[in-house]
């Protein structure tokens, strides 16, 4: 009878306990836009353009700290806690925020549909292979060996603060702020330019508009916003 009683019980609660899933299907695909030519081309080597983009990176690495290296090390980590933990506070974790953590994950992995067509089709050196002054953490420069253009953690942190803050409009600024620095630590690491930080929030904001097309994606966006007000206690 105990154990009857106990199996009754743990149906119950997982009867009434949420579903955590998401759509199977993609968010993005090849076939949704022209992907590798969504962006115009990076500043040509050598050129004007690419000389400022240099410049600013190796002025802005001059204003390094070892706490700011520090935080950008930590700011190697691509998921939705380490980008908005800060924002939305301490309890903003993938234990109490689980839906939020997987669908961030899923836009981020289907970004790479966009991301990637656009890196193989420029194949832009990172500013630490291309200039022998542009300092870069060892462990970053090894796992940051691809193409450079557009940046990949600036399109994620672009993406990240247009979706919260859609969801936290209460919130908005700080999410853009916090966005927008996640991106700029690319840049101080050295491998990333400023002008693949402004490609990644443009492809983002392209990409974000695309999936909202999809009646899937809105119907776990909708989820994911029902998760994170609840959670934050804030009203629905």
């Amino acid at each position: 009878m105990r154990k009857l009683a106990l199996c009754s019980v743990v149906f119950l609660v997982l009867a009434a306990a949420p579903a955590l899933s998401l759509s199977d299907k993609p968010y993005l695909a090849e076939s949704d836009a022209d992907f590798a030519n969504l962006l115009p081309p990076p500043p040509a080597d050598g050129s004007p353009a690419d000389k400022r983009d240099m410049q600013m990176l190796l002025d802005l690495q001059k204003t390094l700290t070892p706490e700011r290296l520090e935080r950008i090390q930590t700011d190697t980590e691509q998921s939705v806690y380490r980008v908005a933990g800060e924002v939305l506070g301490p309890s903003f974790t993938k234990d109490r925020f689980p839906l939020a953590g997987a669908f961030f994950d899923k836009v981020n992995k289907d970004s790479a549909v966009g991301v990637r067509a656009i890196k193989q089709k420029y194949k832009r050196l990172r500013p630490f292979q291309a200039n022998k002054d542009v300092q870069s953490p060892p462990q970053i420069a090894a796992a940051s060996q691809g193409p450079t253009y557009p940046s990949g953690h600036g399109t994620f942190g672009a993406e990240v603060a247009l979706l919260l803050s859609m969801m936290v409009p209460e919130k908005r600024s700080e999410l853009f702020a916090r966005g927008w620095q996640y991106g700029e630590q690319r840049i101080l690491s050295g491998v990333a330019y400023p002008s693949d930080w402004e490609a990644g929030h443009i492809g983002a904001t392209v990409m974000v508009t695309l999936m909202l097309q999809k009646p899937e994606f809105r119907a776990d966006f909708e989820a994911v916003k029902a998760e994170v007000r609840k959670g934050l206690g804030l009203t629905p």
